[in-house]
């Protein structure tokens, strides 16, 4: 058996596993709530994949500092227009897209709510572009 995480989309809902059973086809494969499963030792590897080491708060301020110092305009402030948006974080609490310019090969951190007013062509673009909404490549542990 190999499993592999998808979310159900409601925040309020439970992540669902794909199931792909050892010598069955692939259109067997079935989606499953994690109440429904007696495999936590499988389910345990496959989130352990996913743990990050935690980072120190030293490096994370130094990566801050050297944003904050440069004193260059970012962003909308540079009064280019948009290009794509080649990827988006939360990490720092608010939705940030990685943007692109039109003639220019540097990317800026734009809030998303500043792009959605401003290029929302770009938003809609980027997210219809997008092949999976959760985790990209899809990670998938087997189980002797």
């Amino acid at each position: 058996m190999k499993l592999s995480r998808s979310f159900t989309g409601d925040l309020l809902s439970t992540w669902l596993e794909l199931i792909l059973w050892k010598g069955y086809n692939e259109e067997d494969n079935t989606w499953e709530p994690e109440e429904n499963l007696d495999c936590p030792d499988l389910i345990a590897a496959y989130e352990s994949r996913f743990e990050l080491a935690p980072a120190t708060e030293e490096a994370d301020k130094a990566k801050r500092k050297n944003v904050q110092e440069d004193g260059r305009p970012r962003g909308f402030d540079r009064g280019l227009e948009a290009d794509k948006i080649v990827g988006a974080t939360d990490a720092s609490g608010e939705l940030m897209f990685l943007m692109m310019w039109k003639n220019c090969r540097e990317a800026d951190l734009v809030p998303a709510n500043q792009a959605n007013a401003r290029c929302p062509d770009v938003v809609i673009r980027y997210y219809e572009d997008k092949k999976q909404w959760c985790g990209g490549k899809q990670c998938v542990i087997e189980l002797d």
